[in-house]
């Protein structure tokens, strides 16, 4: 790697991804909170620059209103502050049978049960319409 600088791996992009839409956030918002531009957080969330410098993630966890450690993946089992479901898929490995599950794979496991806990079941087509997105899903992680 040299220079100390640690690449950042596939679960940094969707992390980031993830807790900005979370935080209700387009691009160009988070770009004006942290003072990062909109193209590198774009690049950072589709993976393309895996090592950015110690002060730009720090811009970024601030202007996501969370610890920089977060972003570092490192663990936070230690302390007692509640994880995001995103903070809980991506900063830790998930073993299914024996396999690590992939960015990918986590992304989609997220959005299912994301659909599962904002499922309207006021009515039987509301939640058919909600039991059909998540079978979509389920046939995406299966062919993921």
């Amino acid at each position: 790697m040299g220079k100390g600088r640690k690449q950042m791996n596939d679960d940094f992009a969707k992390l980031l991804k993830n807790l900005r839409i979370s935080k209700g956030y387009s691009l160009k918002q988070l770009a004006e909170r942290s003072n990062v531009t909109p193209s590198y957080l774009n690049r950072l969330e589709r993976g393309e620059r895996k090592r950015p410098t110690f002060s730009v993630l720090e811009h970024i966890a601030e202007g996501l209103n969370v610890d920089v450690n977060v972003l570092l993946g490192l663990d936070a089992k230690d302390t007692n502050e509640p994880l995001s479901l995103e903070e809980m898929f991506f900063t830790n490995e998930i073993e299914f049978e024996r396999k690590l599950l992939s960015a990918d794979q986590k992304e989609v496991l997220l959005d299912i049960l994301q659909e599962v806990l904002v499922a309207d079941a006021t009515s039987v087509e509301q939640l058919l319409v909600a039991l059909k997105r998540i079978g979509e899903l389920i046939v995406e992680l299966k062919e993921s």
